[in-house]
């Protein structure tokens, strides 16, 4: 494999920040080491996949994306890389011929094409726009990925598997990076992690004290997103955070509460209260208004009832943009064990109940913040009329 030239590279997941900085990274490994990149895999020597497996609908469609090529090109290489090839058993067993690189053994793409230039001297800030959905978020932003992993136990992930400890990057590194993504002309600068409230902990410092850092160049213009925000982590960190920083630097933060259900968040595994949550997040508002503020909540979760779920509604009146993901048991997770499954029709009845929230909230004329991250025909799919 060492001698192949023509490289064939993809995303399972191209709505995914964290899958497209990968995937630009793998793009300017080859780019860098004179691959020749081609965008048809009929041409290409090696097939190599950027796989996503954050929830079964991602899993699924991207289990059919590696299929379609492993079936349709017999006789060509391929490498399957990125999260799923962390998570999903047995992925070597069902793809003998392919080269499995889950993501803590990253190290092992020179081992497979032993470049000039190794993968841990390249970078991807500026991410590949080829790769983009259309009216991606960060387009036009420089990503600079502060940590991997993060201090959380979720009952639903199985992505600790992946990321057993947090690995920060030094904040002069970070701040070295930001100083590179001024001079190349960006004024969008967003910090990307698996949670950026776990930065440091393995540094002896906080996310606080890098958010902070950047109160010395409030001169220069500039915005910065936060992508992601873990709420316990925030509670704990926000009073030390530069309030300055907060009024005229920051421009996003992803907050992800799940529920607002303190039952369900007890058996997630996660552990805050919500109102603190929401006390914090119109304080950020009142400091800065065109903040734009976003979470995400999983409904169906085992246990969880209409009235939890309908609480949930409230947080319109506080976040610019609220996900609903569909709970899916993966197997592998302390979640997949737990009793009071919800059924198929009330998980349908519920997608229905959010959707008619959405349209009473889009009558009144103003945006509604309420978003469904899939579609009921994607959803009926994955849950079969015998469950």
């Amino acid at each position: 494999m060492a001698k192949n030239k023509r490289i064939f590279l993809c995303s399972t997941y191209s709505k995914c920040t964290r899958n497209l900085f990968d995937t630009t990274r793998f793009h300017n490994y080859f780019k860098e080491n004179k691959f020749k990149l081609v965008r048809n895999p009929s041409s290409a020597d090696t097939i190599v996949v950027t796989t996503c497996g954050f929830d079964r609908i991602k899993e699924d469609r991207t289990m059919r994306m590696i299929r379609r090529y492993y079936e349709a090109y017999p006789k060509k290489e391929m490498v399957i890389c990125g999260c799923l090839a962390s998570t999903r058993r047995g992925l070597g067993e069902m793809f003998r011929r392919a080269s499995i690189i889950p993501v803590e053994e990253y190290d092992l793409f020179d081992d497979i094409f032993h470049p000039v230039i190794p993968l841990e001297d390249v970078r991807a800030n500026a991410l590949d726009r080829g790769l983009f959905s259309r009216g991606h978020g960060a387009e036009k932003s420089y990503c600079i990925h502060i940590c991997e992993g993060c201090l959380n136990h979720c009952s639903y992930c199985d992505y600790k598997a992946i990321r057993k400890c947090v690995k920060s990057k030094p904040p002069a590194d970070v701040i070295a990076e930001f100083h590179q993504g001024l001079k190349a002309g960006y004024k969008s600068i967003v910090l990307l992690a698996d949670d950026c409230g776990s930065y440091g902990v393995d540094r002896h410092t906080d996310f606080a004290k890098l958010l902070n850092l950047f109160g010395a160049f409030g001169n220069k213009d500039f915005k910065l997103g936060v992508n992601f925000f873990e709420p316990l982590r925030l509670t704990r960190l926000y009073p030390a955070i530069d309030r300055e920083i907060i009024r005229k630097k920051v421009s996003e933060i992803c907050i992800p509460l799940q529920s607002c259900s303190p039952r369900i968040l007890k058996r997630m595994n996660r552990h805050y209260d919500v109102k603190d949550i929401l006390r914090i997040t119109d304080d950020i508002r009142r400091l800065n208004p065109a903040i734009h503020l976003t979470t995400h909540i999983i409904y169906g979760f085992p246990g969880e009832t209409r009235q939890e779920l309908a609480a949930s509604f409230q947080l319109a009146r506080h976040f610019s943009e609220v996900s609903y993901f569909c709970y899916l048991d993966k197997p592998g997770t302390a979640a997949f064990r737990l009793d009071h499954k919800v059924p198929r029709r009330e998980i349908l009845l519920r997608t229905r109940m959010i959707q008619d929230e959405m349209k009473a909230l889009s009558g009144t004329g103003l945006p509604c913040p309420l978003k469904m991250a899939y579609t009921d025909r994607q959803i009926e799919k994955l849950w079969p009329a015998r469950s």
